[in-house]
């Protein structure tokens, strides 16, 4: 080999192993990285739109809070509504997790599971006022898009209630023109009602105090429908 091209192997040497380093930082890969970063922007997004709300906010304000830049915004986002979505997403997977979490350990009974649920919900909004905030008021009317995102949502968590207490939710036991979808709907849509009042209220009612009232319409619904079930040839409008 000639001076020459040791010459050129030895240049061409820092340039490889910088290309090496380059998808690597002190050990941590570029895609966990940027994981790392959209995470932040997530957070940053939660706790300026459930501060601030949402048309009160920019691009730039979210990246303030994140403490990145913009150019690391757009690396995971198309704009803010996107990050709307998947902050609204984030949000009810947290909730669905912790209410999940608390409802292993309550008793195998409907009026139980009712209002452990309830409990848990109540706990979680006024515990992080951002994400009810996001819930009932910051997705509401931004676009079809995050509409579509809202009702799903509440079908979702409709067919979670609806599963919690299956046994009295039964369409084969349910006389006609009673509906599962329905009645969980109905019995999530008296929670959403109630839950949003409170924190436009500021939150001032205990949580026990609005576990008790909203237990009562539950139950008061999930003794009709057993009354209903054990009825033979039973019908909604008798």
């Amino acid at each position: 080999m000639t001076d020459t091209s040791k010459a050129a192997v030895k240049k061409s040497a820092p340039k490889k192993a910088a290309a090496v380093t380059g998808r690597r930082y002190r050990g941590v890969s570029e895609e966990a990285r940027q994981a790392e970063r959209r995470q932040r922007f997530i957070e940053a997004g939660l706790s300026v739109f459930g501060s601030r709300g949402y048309h009160s906010s920019t691009v730039r304000s979210i990246c303030a809070e994140a403490g990145l830049t913009e150019r690391y915004f757009y690396e995971s986002f198309s704009n803010s509504e996107d990050l709307l979505c998947v902050v609204y997403d984030y949000t009810n997977q947290r909730i669905r997790e912790r209410i999940l979490a608390t409802l292993m350990d309550a008793p195998r009974e409907p009026s139980a599971i009712a209002y452990a649920t309830l409990e848990a919900f109540l706990t979680i909004m006024r515990d992080d006022p951002r994400m009810a905030q996001i819930l009932f008021v910051e997705v509401l009317g931004v676009s079809e898009r995050v509409d579509a995102k809202y009702r799903a949502s509440v079908e979702n968590f409709a067919q979670l209630m609806q599963q919690m207490i299956a046994p009295l939710l039964d369409a084969e036991t349910l006389p006609a023109p009673l509906q599962p979808d329905i009645l969980s709907v109905a019995m999530l849509g008296s929670v959403i009602t109630v839950v949003s009042r409170w924190m436009i209220g500021g939150f001032r009612e205990p949580i026990a105090t609005l576990a008790e009232n909203l237990h009562v319409v539950l139950v008061a619904l999930l003794r009709h429908l057993i009354i209903l079930a054990d009825a033979p040839d039973s019908s909604a409008s008798k």
